[in-house]
Order: structure tokens, then C-alpha cells, then sequence
């Protein structure tokens, strides 16, 4: 598909893919590096690539000890496929992944709307636009997830749905649904909104029906069988993850509500459930941002709304409320179809003048909005040093990254290793690593960065007395100190 674009007719949408490519390794690749990554979600991936490189399941120890295979905590396969390149990039690989999976998600829209359009000038709008909206920012400011890459597919099945090449529109609509448990479901509402879009053209009804229900019975399967069957010991077989204590404690009461009390259901999409008045504005904080990022479309064009419901839904009726804002991974999907349903939209004005005009103040609307919120926004934990990749303190850590980097690479690989949630993913080439502070007496070093001055899932006074109660105990040796990492040995 590169090759049908000449370099000398496409130059901008290279130069385009180019910029952008720095611009997100400078945010996610940079971050990695400084030790701004975590445990929870980076260190699990590389641990689950570490052991299906090795030929075996993964058992999720990073994220929790008492699961048997990670996969009962979300249903990915898209991790498996990408393990082999870990021998080559390390811990660095699902990252890599990940921005060129953004970057080929985008070229998917470019091939859209030339095909849609015939208009250079507005597939590289559609392409600017797509890189700019602030949900890569924010995923690729957090760690690895892959529903990234799910959203990322998105363009390409759409691409093969409006050329009808089914063969390739199946491998792509695979790749969506096997991406996660909860892509599997959006991917219903996708195929459901791509069959109202195209509901004139016959040819395609069938296929975009028999792409709906494969997708309802991939979900059902995923969530009744396969994730109950792997499940975690004491869970009995309950998906881990479904907190929507406002709508119900599990999806048939969920669904209940959502059909009895419509109108309860329709608020919660702005109102702060919680009840906490710290949380007030996240929610409309994420609805005005998507409408100046193009969500108007969205109006303009309902059947694009109706692809988005499950996700504003997951969203927003959720209990943990970093969800429901402009934080970590938890807008990508929003991205692929705001930019389609804009610039459909757009394709659809006459007058080639107009069309030009609203795709440059739609770019620059986005840009815009994005940039403040890079810099300050309602929704709570952000911190900003993650993604201003143009800041000299994204770039510098206040302690020695290098010197770090070099002691826990000497770590020998055999040695089990309980860790601060940012070394964890650069220490997960090894059987037994386990996030801090979960700690048995199997555990033979705990190495943690007292120095990055943030701690995780314990208190600092909690985290600074483990320290210098390890220092005193004779059951305890201090292998490696220098007041920015320190390494102890367990004796025991």
C-alpha cells in the first residue's frame, strides 16, 4: 500500500508521518527512559513478552499474584504477535509498537479521504487533524495499552469496508477485536454505525451485518467463556474489571438500567456521580474538548455518535473517576472517529473553497484546544512533564538517569525482583518480578528509587520507613546505595 504513494506526488503526508513520528517517540520513548513509565501497564506487557518469547503463558504476577494467565485480566492477543521483536527492542519494543501502530493508523485516514475525496489538500488536513487530537498525547504519555493499536485499526477497516475488499477488511476487523475484551464490544457499534452510513449501497449490507454479530458473539464468548475459564484464583471466574456501581453491579443489571431509566442513564453522562466536589468538570472538561476537536460532526453525523456510545459509556458511568476525563489511554478511541466523522463531513460540502476553510479551522481549532490541555487541564493526576516533549524537565530527571539505568541492568536476569512501579518495566527479563509493594520472603532483591520522590500503592511515610528498617535488619543486606536507588538483598 506504501508503494501505490509516490514519494514525489505524497511528499507532505510523508513529511507529515515524519514530524509526528519524532514528536511521539520524543513523548513515549523519552518517558521510558527517564523511568516514567510503570509497573501498571508497561511492566506487565514486558513481562508477558518476556515469557511468550520463551514459549509460555504469561501468569500477571506484575499486576496481581493471584492470577493464573494475565489474559484473564484483559483479553489481548496483540501482544503475542508483536513478542518476537522483543529480543531485538526490549523492554522499549511494545512502545515502538505502539507509535508506529499511531503512525500507520493515520496513513489509514490520509488513504480515506483521497479515496473519498480526490483532494491532497484535505486527506493532509484529515491527517494533521487525526495526530493532533489530544488522546495520543495522552496514551502515548502513559505507557503502552492496547487498545491504542485497536483504535489504530480502525481506519484500515473502514478503508477495506469502502472499497469492499473484504479479505483485508476481515484481517483488520480480527486485529480490532483480539486488541481487548472492551474493543471487542466497540467494535459491534462500529460495524452497526458503518451499516446506517452505507445503508444505500447493497453490496455492503451483508457484510457489515455478519461483521456486527461476529463481533456480539466474539464479545459474548470472550466474556462468558474465555476470561471465566482463565480466571484469577478467588474471583471466581468475574471479569476484574466492570465498576459501574451507578448503573449496576454486573452487565445484565447494567443493561437493565440503561433500558428502564433512560433519562438517569442520559445524565450520568455529565453529572458527577460521586459525589465528591473535587471531581466537578472533569466530565464536561472531556465533552467541550471532543466537540472543538470536531465532535460536532458527531452530531452532523449521528451514525459516527452511535459508534462512540459504548465508549462514552465505559467512560463516564465508571467508578473510578481518572476515567472519565482527558487522561492516559482512556480517549483513544474517540480519535479515529472524530476525524472521520469531521472530515465525511467536510467531503460532503460542494463548494471546494468551503471545504478547505472548515478543514483549516477544524485543524487549528484542534491544535489549539490540544495545546492548552497539554499544559493544564480539570481532570486530576495529570502530570504535564509527560507529555510536554518541547519542556526542558520532560527531557531531565533531578537525578542520575544513566548511572541508574547502568546498576539495574547488572541485576542478573535469575535473581527475583520486587521493584518501585517505575524500574518495573525495565526490570521484566526475568521469571519473578513483582511490583512494590507486594513482598514475600521468596523475593531475593527489592530495588527501589527513593529519589524520583513518587510513590505507589503505599504511603511515603510507609515507603521511607521499609527503607530504613531494611537498613538495620540483619536479615537484610544493602547491596546498593547511594540515596537515588537503593538495592536489598533478603537473607532470609
Amino acid at each position: 500500500m506504501l508503494a501505490k504513494l509516490k514519494f514525489k506526488d505524497n511528499y507532505q503526508v510523508f513529511i507529515v508521518l515524519f514530524v509526528y513520528g519524532i514528536i511521539f517517540c520524543s513523548i513515549s520513548l523519552v518517558n521510558h527512559y527517564n523511568f516514567r513509565t510503570a509497573g501498571y501497564d508497561l511492566g506487565i506487557t514486558n513481562n508477558a513478552l518476556y515469557d511468550y518469547i520463551h514459549f509460555r503463558w504469561n501468569d500477571g504476577q506484575v499486576l496481581n499474584i493471584n492470577l493464573t494467565n494475565i489474559l484473564s485480566d484483559h483479553f489481548t492477543i496483540l501482544p503475542l504477535l508483536f513478542s518476537p521483536f522483543y529480543w531485538i527492542f526490549g523492554t522499549y519494543t511494545a512502545l515502538i509498537f505502539q507509535i508506529l501502530g499511531i503512525l500507520w493508523g493515520g496513513f489509514g485516514i490520509y488513504k480515506i479521504f483521497i479515496k473519498i475525496t480526490n483532494n491532497k489538500r484535505i486527506a493532509v488536513l484529515s491527517i494533521i487533524h487525526f495526530f493532533s487530537i489530544w488522546g495520543i498525547y495522552s496514551a502515548l504519555s502513559f505507557d503502552y495499552h492496547d487498545n491504542v493499536l485497536g483504535a489504530m485499526f480502525v481506519p484500515w477497516f473502514i478503508y477495506f469496508v469502502i472499497l469492499e475488499k473484504w479479505r483485508y477488511a476481515f484481517i483488520y476487523w480480527l486485529l480490532i477485536i483480539i486488541s481487548k475484551e472492551n474493543i471487542a464490544l466497540w467494535a459491534i457499534f462500529i460495524c452497526a454505525g458503518l451499516f446506517i452510513h452505507f445503508f444505500r449501497e447493497k453490496q455492503k449490507r451483508i457484510p457489515l451485518i455478519l461483521f456486527t454479530l461476529a463481533s456480539f458473539l466474539f464479545f459474548v464468548l470472550v466474556m462468558k467463556v474465555i476470561i471465566p475459564t482463565l480466571g484469577a484464583e478467588g474471583h471466581d471466574g468475574k471479569y476484574l474489571h466492570f465498576r459501574f456501581s451507578a448503573i449496576g453491579e454486573n452487565m445484565g443489571e447494567a443493561m437493565k438500567t440503561i433500558i428502564t431509566r433512560p433519562f438517569y442513564t442520559f445524565k450520568l453522562l455529565f453529572i458527577n456521580h460521586k459525589g465528591n466536589p473535587a471531581l466537578n468538570g472533569i466530565k464536561t472538561e472531556l465533552h467541550y474538548v471532543i466537540m472543538l476537536s470536531g465532535g460536532i460532526a458527531l452530531l452532523l453525523r449521528p451514525q459516527f455518535l452511535l459508534m462512540l456510545l459504548p465508549i462514552y459509556g465505559q467512560k463516564l458511568f465508571n467508578d473510578l473517576f481518572p476515567r472519565w476525563g482527558l487522561n492516559g489511554q482512556y480517549s483513544i478511541e474517540f480519535v479515529p472517529i472524530l476525524t472521520i466523522a469531521l472530515f465525511i463531513f467536510i467531503a460532503s460540502i460542494k463548494k471546494e473553497k468551503y471545504k478547505y476553510l472548515i478543514a483549516l479551522i477544524s485543524v487549528i481549532l484542534t491544535i489549539t484546544i490540544t495545546g492548552i490541555k497539554l499544559d493544564k487541564r480539570v481532570s486530576k493526576w495529570y502530570n504535564p512533564h509527560n507529555s510536554q516533549f518541547w519542556t526542558a524537565k520532560h527531557w531531565k530527571r533531578p537525578f542520575n538517569v544513566k548511572e541508574i539505568h547502568r546498576v539495574i541492568n547488572s541485576i542478573p536476569e535469575n535473581i527475583s525482583v520486587c521493584a518501585d512501579f517505575m524500574l518495573v518495566p525495565h526490570l521484566t527479563n526475568r521469571d519473578s518480578i513483582y511490583h512494590f509493594p507486594v513482598y514475600r520472603n521468596e523475593m531475593e532483591y527489592v530495588v527501589l528509587l527513593p529519589a524520583a520522590n513518587k510513590t505507589y500503592l503505599i504511603s511515603k511515610e510507609k515507603y521511607l520507613d521499609f527503607i530504613e528498617t531494611s537498613r538495620t535488619d540483619s536479615l537484610k543486606t544493602i547491596v546498593f546505595d547511594n540515596d537515588e536507588l537503593i538495592i536489598i538483598r533478603n537473607n532470609r
